[in-house]
């Protein structure tokens, strides 16, 4: 067979489900195990399968789009699958947190549920049960296990176990704030559609400026006739881009690092501690130190415990910095809300708002609000600048879409008036 065509890559596919649907049937009642290889060889034989059709299928159905079509597949199929695994991850700490409210020992509650699976997420809760059972805390056994958490439910994780009580620590801090998410995933799109764009008109002018303006060129040069003075400003641009393409590199190289870092997001592989990153989220992470001083006033604890509580726990180590200045703040007799405000953890109109509701007695329901509402001004001021931006992004691109078309017409109209 010289060709390993469409139908059999579409094969695959269905031998990938039927490994999988052979081990449900024969694991339904034994459920998941971590020491169990030879069911973890077939599952991830199973669904490498899946994953060899489609992307196979895929491929051939675009491959006149040349190699940018497979890494958009790639990234494609590797995003889905990272936030697919971070749902269930989620889904996995709401079950540990319902039964630390109940009381239920959270290995038993991890045992359950790898019983009640048969996938590779049952095999890891079935290692999360062992290590519980010997004693490993949560973290490092959410860590050992690979459990990758969001940030939110990452602080709630760790400030539950410290204070005793995940439960509420989740209700609490590891909120998931839908809106913020689809915010998100609105501007990576976009970005991604201006930089597949942006390539394509890279790659037509390189082509034009190669192949077509030579020509025009030679054809002028023949009839003895100047070229347009628009084709002219097109070709001097082109030559300085590439003689002086050095003053353009740290233009372009946004696009990309942008893409790989919303990928990278989308994945669940970001860094936490990023220097841009880091700038950019400083309302995100000001939003859940206040989710967990108002924790803090429900377990009727101490605000200055829980600034140092989240200056060792916090999973970032530029917020640890800020929250450590703010613990020394405290320690020299400043008020917590000007300690945080100084820090650049909160602004001076929350400091001043959380003052007056700390004299009323609302503090905790005030520390929630602002929380909530320092993440609502975060996103409208995204989504104002994403809808501010982007239609003058689009402006330019056709703005110069219309230079080039134009530049590339004139040529022909000079030519027939030349030869008239």
């Amino acid at each position: 067979m010289e060709e390993f065509g469409s139908i059999h890559l579409f094969v695959l596919i269905w031998i990938g489900v039927a490994v999988l649907w052979s081990l449900r049937l024969a694991y339904r009642k034994r459920g998941a195990a971590a020491d169990d290889s030879i069911r973890l060889i077939l599952t991830m034989a199973g669904w490498i399968l899946i994953l060899a059709g489609i992307l196979g299928t895929a491929i051939q159905a675009f491959i006149f789009a040349g190699p940018f079509s497979w890494v958009v597949i790639l990234a494609i199929v590797m995003m889905a699958v990272g936030r697919y695994r971070s749902t269930e991850n989620r889904t996995l700490l709401w079950c540990l947190a319902a039964a630390a409210e109940r009381g239920i020992p959270l290995e038993q509650a991890a045992r359950a549920y790898a019983l009640e699976r048969s996938d590779e997420l049952g095999i890891r809760a079935a290692r999360l049960a062992e290590l519980l059972e010997g004693g490993t805390p949560l973290s490092l056994a959410l860590a050992d296990t690979r459990v990758r958490l969001p940030l939110d439910a990452l602080v709630a994780v760790r400030v539950g176990i410290e204070t005793g009580d995940l439960g509420t620590a989740l209700a609490t801090v590891g909120k998931h704030d839908d809106d913020a998410d689809m915010l998100l995933r609105s501007i990576f799109e976009k970005v991604f559609y201006l930089g597949v764009v942006a390539n394509v008109l890279v790659g037509i002018l390189t082509f034009i400026m190669l192949k077509i303006v030579p020509v025009y060129a030679k054809m002028f040069e023949e009839f003895e006739l100047a070229l347009p003075k628009m084709t002219q400003l097109l070709v001097f641009m082109s030559d300085y881009i590439v003689s002086y393409w050095f003053l353009f590199f740290p233009f372009s190289i946004w696009l990309p690092l942008f893409l790989f870092v919303g990928t990278l997001h989308y994945i669940g592989w970001l860094p936490r501690n990023l220097p841009f990153v880091n700038w950019f989220v400083l309302r995100l992470d000001g939003a859940l130190v206040m989710r967990c001083l108002a924790l803090s006033i429900k377990q009727q604890r101490p605000l200055t415990e829980m600034i140092w509580l989240l200056a060792k726990l916090y999973p970032k180590t530029s917020v640890r910095k800020r929250l450590l200045r703010a613990g020394q703040a405290l320690n020299n007799g400043e008020h917590w809300c000007q300690a945080l405000r100084q820090a650049k953890l909160i602004r001076s109109s929350d400091a001043a708002i959380l003052t007056a509701a700390e004299r009323s007695g609302n503090l905790a329901w005030a520390l929630e609000e602002m929380a909530d509402s320092s993440i609502r001004r975060l996103a409208y001021r995204l989504r104002l600048a994403l809808n501010v931006l982007f239609p003058a992004v689009l402006f330019v691109f056709g703005m110069f879409i219309g230079f080039v078309v134009i530049s590339l017409f004139m040529p022909l109209l000079s030519l027939i008036q030349g030869l008239s």
